[in-house]
């Protein structure tokens, strides 16, 4: 198949992205801080006026945000919408936030990109600032080679979806009419794009014992004590149920297949303890990842059944333990059908083989999308080390995904979208 974008647009629009990127990476949109997520917004809106797109930066409502986004800081939150072109609805979406920078990184701080080895190294070069530079460069290189798709492109780049998204893609879906279709610039690999996600729910769970001093603990009810040994029941109970459950759709690893769970993420006496205090209160977390055939009502009762009874059989009575729900994001996969056909034959001509779709095995804000039946798909750069020190996205794919983003819009307007 012949190549839908000349090699000299993409060269340059790759150079464009570089510089993008560099500058993107700059700015530390740490979530939930959020310290810095109007100086990026400002740069995303210069970048897509630039090429020639209707710009608007949204600015999340104080009220909405305290009410919704109980994750977020009290800093402000920006949405930056593009639109350029007619017809059905092409939508990249991308946050600009990241997880913060961390410790361990060898070859640069995590907010000072450098180049190296045909690599761009920084915090959120994958995750997924990486994808967005990688969709403006295909805005260029399309603008470049004179080429306009025969359908409408549409850009989304929002904050916060480290932690849930409610304030980003959460808030644009309720004042936007839905795209036709999504694509989601995230770090999936070139080999098999991502057509839905794992869900999760987290809950919290207290126990409560009674305070003493640590001279006369026996009287007290040691709290910590009594949640240990919850929290070991319930692994316990997890572990003999969760593998006996196996998703029908696609996923690497096999291990993500399964249904999983992680116990005391957050563990704790509230407020802070003292060496010398017997606990009266502990708390612990649960992270329960679903599957698409599982839902969050069935998994949050299960949960709550399972803490129950291992509360009953640990001698808690009611008013002892409780079982807290903290955010909940449902498993979703779709059939994005012409996207797919799409992207598989932008892939062809760009020299890349992509394969069946996949479950994403983490949680993606393409539930919003999916749930409102926007045919969805989320293609991006090799993910292995996003979160992690040492961040990089490699040249060659960000070089390999402009093409791909830009076939894919000329190929799906061809067909009228």
């Amino acid at each position: 198949m012949d190549r839908l974008i000349s090699p000299g647009a993409v060269k340059e629009a790759l150079d464009y992205s570089i510089d993008v990127l560099k500058r993107l990476i700059s700015i530390p949109t740490v979530a939930p801080q959020g310290d810095h997520y109007e100086e990026a917004a400002e740069l995303l809106a210069k970048e897509l006026e630039g090429l020639d797109f209707e710009v608007e930066v949204i600015k999340v409502p104080m009220e909405y945000q305290k009410e919704k986004c109980k994750n977020a800081s009290n800093n402000p939150r920006y949405i930056v919408l593009g639109r350029k072109g007619e017809g059905a609805r092409l939508h990249f979406n991308g946050h600009y936030d990241v997880v913060p920078g961390g410790q361990g990184w060898t070859v640069t701080e995590p907010f000072k990109p450098v180049v190296k080895d045909g690599r761009l190294y920084g915090r959120g070069a994958i995750d997924m600032k990486g994808g967005i530079a990688a969709a403006l460069g295909s805005f260029k290189a399309l603008k470049l080679d004179s080429k306009e798709p025969g359908l409408t492109l549409e850009a989304a780049f929002v904050p916060d979806e480290e932690i849930g998204g409610e304030c980003g893609t959460g808030y644009l879906l309720e004042q936007i009419e839905s795209p036709d279709y999504l694509l989601l610039p995230e770090p999936s690999g070139l080999e098999h794009p991502w057509h839905g996600h794992k869900g999760a729910v987290w809950v919290r769970v207290r126990v409560r014992g009674v305070n003493a001093h640590a001279s006369t603990p026996w009287l007290g009810r040691n709290a910590f004590l009594l949640a240990a040994g919850l929290a070991l029941d319930v692994q316990q109970a997890l572990a003999s149920k969760l593998p006996g459950r196996k998703t029908k759709h696609p996923i690497k690893p096999e291990d993500a297949a399964y249904p999983t769970a992680a116990i005391g993420g957050v563990a704790g006496v509230p407020g802070g303890g003292k060496t010398n205090q017997v606990p009266g209160e502990f708390i612990f977390t649960i992270d329960r990842r679903t599957i698409p055939e599982e839902t969050v009502e069935e998994v949050l009762d299960e949960l709550k059944g399972i803490v129950r009874w291992a509360a009953v059989a640990r001698g808690l009575r009611l008013g002892e333990y409780e079982v807290e729900l903290e955010h909940s994001m449902p498993a979703v996969v779709n059939d994005p059908g012409e996207l797919y056909d799409a992207l598989r034959n932008a892939g062809m001509a760009a020299g890349i083989e992509v394969g069946e779709p996949h479950l994403c095995p983490g949680g993606l804000d393409m539930r919003y999308y999916v749930v409102k039946g926007v045919k969805s798909i989320s293609y991006g750069p090799s993910g292995e080390v996003a979160h992690a020190p040492d961040e990089y996205i490699d040249l060659g794919e960000l070089e390999k995904l402009i093409e791909v983003y830009a076939g894919t819009a000329l190929l799906l307007g061809r067909r009228g979208g």
